[in-house]
């Protein structure tokens, strides 16, 4: 992923505010697409309800299993707690991975990736963060 300072150098649109060293206007110059990136998020039931396209289908896959396969019972046991479940952990999203796999696949790929992407969060940044990536301390530019 390019840096803070690659992604304003690579935006003619902020050029003013870059020259200006207008901090508030490049940080709302690349808060207004920023990327996804992989993040801490706790996600429950109810939240894969809502938030995946097949949530119902997938809460009925994953209930099934927790009978017969261990992770998935600690997966269910964790997302039907109110603080849920960290999607955002690589030991989390490669689980999913695994569930789709085998003789008997739990989840489907989609259901794999619609679970991952509840951890794809938005990388916002703010003055500090533009200031800290442009500028050297006597406001030079880097």
């Amino acid at each position: 992923m390019p840096s803070i300072r690659d992604r304003i150098l690579g935006l003619t649109a902020l050029i003013p505010a870059r020259l200006n060293r207008n901090l508030d206007a490049l940080a709302a110059g690349l808060n207004a697409a920023p990327p996804k990136v992989l993040s801490t998020r706790y996600v429950n039931a109810q939240n894969i309800l809502s938030e995946c396209a097949d949530g119902a289908d997938i809460i009925s896959r994953l209930n099934g299993a927790t009978s017969t396969n261990s992770t998935v019972k600690y997966v269910m046991l964790t997302l039907v707690q109110d603080k849920g479940l960290n999607v955002g952990d690589p030991t989390i999203q490669a689980v999913f991975d695994t569930l789709t796999t085998g003789l008997v696949p739990v989840l489907t790929a989609s259901h794999a990736a619609q679970l991952k992407n509840l951890a794809m969060l938005p990388q916002m940044v703010t003055r500090t963060d533009v200031e800290a990536a442009m500028y050297n301390p006597d406001g030079t530019e880097k």
